[in-house]
């Protein structure tokens, strides 16, 4: 079985994390030959070990390269491929047809994210609905996206993040790294994410500016980079600033999410709805509690009142509220923490995720061979 995975890239992202850690977990069957076509390439990004996958650099020329579509279905054509299954709403746009023309079973993976508030003018959704009739199965990483996106039924099937263990292992000394970040304070409390508008940072600084001014024991971590970083810094009053740190894009992660006494996402429900957030993932492996915002998938990661807090969206009362409740009951963020751990290690587990896709792949080839040997895909007419 051949598979063909579409992206735009393979940076350092949380999407991209997955497509090579599930490209590992395929490398093990013998039947599976993996390739990777990208659209374009950053100075950073994720490696891709040879023995896993074939990389492909496949550079699209702007932002309507119709030659792409010739240049795609050339490498589809000539590499027979079985499946080829894409990774995000522009990529799927591209693949749709050309894996039509080429008899393979379309993969539509281009539900990421589960906005509560979808318009019809959503860019994603409109290039969602151009591609799911082409599609064999649109995959997400959330129910609750498959819900936002409208996706029927029998279109649609949920297969969560898988979190690899080895990530947890070979963390940096807590006491060194607290030297090195200037950290004084018992406790931690930090937020992992991109600053743009649909993660809700200016939330997250106004529950650390009250905190700060009711006790000295906490520092606040923002760990991420993006476009609102300036404004959302420079909103931080002077005499706060010493224990609101902003770390900027880190490649250590695990060991700064390691220090946390309590992890937290803040979003604007409005703006952004999660799918299954990888950041949260992270705390929940390392055995932190959590508050975060209750939309999207969220829910279907952290259990209310069991390994976390579910919060309203824009509410830096209720955040806060929760946020010190967990430090002032180390007995109950403890409990969170450990039950946190537990579920990420049976629920969204790597091996659970790469089973899943394995079985998926295997349906839809199987499927796929059926219709080609009984004459009835593009393929066919085509070379009639």
């Amino acid at each position: 079985m051949r598979i063909l995975h579409l992206t735009e890239c393979i940076g350092r992202g949380g999407k991209e994390r997955q497509i090579v850690e599930l490209l590992g977990g395929l490398a093990h069957h013998r039947d599976i030959e993996s390739f990777v076509a990208v659209t374009y390439e950053e100075d950073d990004q994720f490696e891709i070990a040879s023995e896993h996958a074939h990389y492909i650099p496949l550079i699209r020329k702007g932002r309507r390269d119709l030659r792409f579509f010739k240049r795609l279905y050339d490498l589809t054509s000539s590499l027979k491929i079985d499946i080829v299954h894409s990774w995000g709403s522009i990529c799927s746009i591209y693949a749709a047809p050309v894996a039509k023309l080429c008899g393979a079973a379309f993969v539509n993976g281009f539900v990421r994210d589960a906005p509560s508030h979808m318009t019809p003018w959503n860019k994603n959704y409109l290039m969602g609905k151009l591609t799911i009739p082409f599609s064999d199965i649109v995959v997400a990483n959330s129910r609750a996206g498959l819900a936002a996106y409208h996706i029927p039924e029998h279109k649609g099937l949920s297969i969560y993040n898988g979190f690899n263990p080895a990530r947890v292992l070979n963390l940096i000394d807590e006491a060194e790294l607290r030297s090195a970040l200037g950290i004084t304070t018992p406790h931690i409390v930090g937020m992992v994410a991109n600053f743009r508008p649909g993660k809700d940072y200016a939330t997250f600084v106004e529950m650390a500016c009250r905190i700060c001014r009711l006790r000295d024991d906490v520092t606040f971590l923002a760990v991420g980079t993006g476009e609102m970083l300036p404004q959302v810094r420079d909103s931080v009053p002077p005499e706060h600033s010493p224990r609101i740190k902003f770390l900027g894009q880190r490649t250590d992660i695990e060991s700064i999410a390691n220090l946390f006494a309590v992890g937290v996402l803040t979003t604007n429900s409005h703006l952004h709805g999660e799918g299954i957030s990888n950041a949260i993932t992270e705390c929940m492996a390392l055995g932190k509690p959590i508050v975060a915002t209750n939309d999207g998938g969220t829910p279907e990661l952290v259990l209310e009142g069991q390994t976390g807090f579910l919060i309203p969206s824009q509410d830096p009362g209720v955040l806060i509220d929760r946020v010190l409740r967990l430090l002032n009951d180390r007995a109950l963020a403890s409990k969170f923490g450990i039950e946190g751990r537990r579920r990420v290690e049976t629920e969204f587990s790597l091996d659970a995720m790469c089973n899943a896709y394995l079985c998926l792949y295997r349906r839809v080839a199987d499927r796929t061979a059926r219709a080609t040997w009984e004459g009835t895909v593009t393929r066919d007419i085509l070379d009639g």
